[in-house]
């Protein structure tokens, strides 16, 4: 599955001349026989840039590359969107599933900004199925869940109550025992959350029978971390009907997240933790202060960076030289997030006291 550590590799590399290649793809018959032509054409058009920027010399086996990768997509089975990403270093086609816009980039960095919008526009969560026969872990993106097995899951209760034999003291009460050991295996089970969430920061949807939330909410330590709760004896649905169960709810939990942003905006204001001079942002996030970068969803300038690194200059011309950012926000969103910070998108003019971006700073 393509995931935020998939992102956080593609912007840790940097080659000259660097090629992306994004649009939507069909999943089904006939659209998706229209995919490989417009395609083609992007292809073309890279190869005919390269070219004409680089020396049709020095670009051969990079343009052979890129002709590679796309006679090798398989269209008949093509999600929402394509990716393609060829440099000397690097060369890798992606599948998504979401919608990416028709594209052609090349630059001393691959373009992500598409692929972390799209991430933001449908994120990945995670879900937990609480229930002793066994408790389950699955990674979701929209109604699409893949079950994990990692992090102690999956999780089968075999303690007391299920014919095992324990020893108990005088006056002790069985009940209470079983309650006891049903509290360290949902302990357990906590505990194997807190490390998949640690490696993969998404929120989480539980989903069980009354007791067992009931039981979840009185050891978790990780409640903050929960999103949406779904109750009701589920343990027999295939991922793909769990999915259709979980998606509406979970959607509706991110889409009011993703409305306190503002609220974060404000207290952030008055704690004076918010940048929103370009200079002062991009600043901010080269040097690791930037918590969270809110960026309206269409946001995106060309800008002249300094000799230092350290300043930008817009370029209302629309053009950029080799050196430049073809597109400064989108390299403000990979500097945050490989110091550990995130991107929220809003909609168009939600942020246009603040320029259409500010950044929210751990300090």
């Amino acid at each position: 599955m393509f995931t935020l550590e998939t992102v956080k590799h593609l912007q840790s590399l940097s080659a000259r001349p660097s090629v992306t290649i994004t649009l939507p793809t069909s999943r089904h018959a006939p659209d998706n026989q229209k995919d490989p032509i417009r395609l083609k054409n992007l292809v073309s058009e890279a190869v005919d840039r390269l070219e004409a920027e680089y020396g049709k010399r020095e670009t051969l086996k990079l343009r052979e590359t890129v002709h590679e990768l796309a006679e090798g997509v398989d269209h008949e089975h093509n999600l929402d969107g394509l990716a393609l990403f060829a440099s000397a270093d690097y060369h890798e086609v992606f599948k998504l599933p979401y919608r990416l816009p028709e594209r052609v980039v090349i630059d001393d960095t691959f373009l992500t900004r598409d692929l972390v919008f799209a991430m933001n526009r449908t994120p990945q969560y995670w879900a937990v199925m609480l229930t002793e026969k066994p408790t389950r872990l699955y990674l979701g993106r929209g109604p699409d869940l893949q079950e994990v097995r990692d992090h102690g899951f999956p999780r089968e209760y075999s303690g007391p109550g299920t014919g095992v034999t324990v020893q108990m003291g005088i006056g002790a009460s069985p009940s209470r025992e079983i309650e006891r050991a049903l509290e360290e295996f949902t302990r357990q089970i906590d505990s194997g959350l807190h490390e998949a969430v640690k490696a993969r920061p998404f929120p989480v949807a539980l989903v069980g029978l009354s007791e067992n939330l009931g039981m979840f909410r009185r050891v978790s330590r990780n409640m903050e971390l929960i999103a949406a709760e779904i109750e009701g004896g589920h343990d027999h649905l295939s991922p793909h009907d769990l999915g259709e169960l979980v998606w509406p709810q979970m959607q509706a939990a991110l889409r009011q997240r993703r409305q306190e942003i503002f609220g974060q905006i404000e207290q952030a204001s008055g704690q004076g933790r918010t940048v929103t001079d370009l200079n002062e942002a991009w600043q901010a996030a080269l040097d690791g202060q930037v918590d969270v970068m809110v960026v309206e969803e269409n946001l995106h300038f060309p800008a002249q960076i300094s000799g230092d690194g350290r300043h930008l200059k817009l370029l209302p011309g629309g053009e950029d030289a080799p050196g430049d950012a073809a597109d400064a926000v989108d390299e403000m969103i990979e500097h945050v997030m490989q110091r550990g910070g995130r991107a929220v998108f809003v909609d168009d003019g939600a942020l246009a006291s603040h320029g259409g971006m500010v950044m929210l700073t751990r300090y």
